[in-house]
């Protein structure tokens, strides 16, 4: 009789003690995203004048190569 109030106990303890981490969780972060991120998002777009450069190509021109089998033998 004891043993099964102590694990009905012990059920209902883990329904509200999960329900209880999934707030704090959510709590916790969204301070963080409204303390952490949310900032550094505003300063980075603030300062984004220097990131605005168009990048250069690093592709290599090549000659095109022939598509036979004896070319494909030579590759080796």
């Amino acid at each position: 009789m004891i043993k099964e109030i102590r694990q009905l106990a012990w059920k209902r303890f883990n329904i509200i003690t999960a329900s209880i981490g999934d707030i704090q969780g959510r709590f916790i972060l969204t301070i963080f995203y409204f303390s952490i991120l949310v900032p550094f998002g505003l300063l980075s777009r603030r300062s984004s004048a220097s990131f605005d450069k168009q990048p250069t190509d690093s592709w290599i021109e090549r000659d095109p190569v022939a598509s036979d089998l004896e070319s494909a033998r030579r590759q080796s």
